[in-house]
């Protein structure tokens, strides 16, 4: 006697493999976007983690505005490590801007860091006011959005909307009643 499968009893296995596929097939695609999704959402949080600590290390120097930093700036103060991947295996990109909220009210991952004309005046006011630079009475003294950006009134990475602001703009303070600045002024 022939100890073997009949074809009926073959293709009866057959059917139900192809059942439990086809219930079993979207639920494990579901589960596997929902994980990568799931890690996104983890190194995401970690680099929210590590841009809270750098708000906090550097609190007291950091302007009251939006301030945005990048995942390298991050890396480099030794906040996160030069090798987090993302969900597809691929490092993140250093250059992603991370954009901390007025007093760090707020984080983002991959925001966009728009200042205004008005905020790097506000920023300058501020600049002045701390005591940075000092300008006699009726004089005037001019400084850029680098000066700015190199003791934390603005960051590196602000646009106006469009483009990248140019880190050698002047911006002449004059030291009257009330203090006069201008932006993208000639000295």
């Amino acid at each position: 006697m022939n100890k073997g499968f009949t074809l009926v009893e073959l293709l009866g296995v057959i059917l139900i493999i192809a059942l439990l596929s086809i219930v079993m097939f979207p639920n494990v695609i579901n589960n596997f976007f929902a994980t990568s999704e799931r890690l996104d959402q983890e190194v995401n949080s970690l680099i929210v983690e590590a841009a809270k600590d750098y708000y906090a290390n550097k609190r007291d120097q950091i302007s009251h505005l939006d301030y945005c930093t990048t995942i390298l700036t991050l890396q480099e103060e030794g906040l996160l490590a030069y090798d987090i991947k993302n969900s597809e295996g691929k490092i993140i990109d250093s250059d992603r801007i991370v954009k901390i909220g007025k007093n760090g009210a707020s984080y983002t991952v991959d925001g966009v860091c728009n200042m205004s004309q008005n905020d790097i005046i506000e920023a300058t006011r501020k600049y002045y006011l701390d005591g940075n630079i000092s300008i006699a009475t009726g004089a005037s003294r001019c400084i850029t959005i680098l000066d700015l950006q190199n003791k934390y009134y603005l960051s590196k990475n602000i646009t106006n909307g469009i483009n990248y602001y140019n880190a050698n703009i002047s911006i002449k303070i004059t030291n009257t009643d009330p203090l006069t600045i201008a932006y993208a002024e000639s000295c």
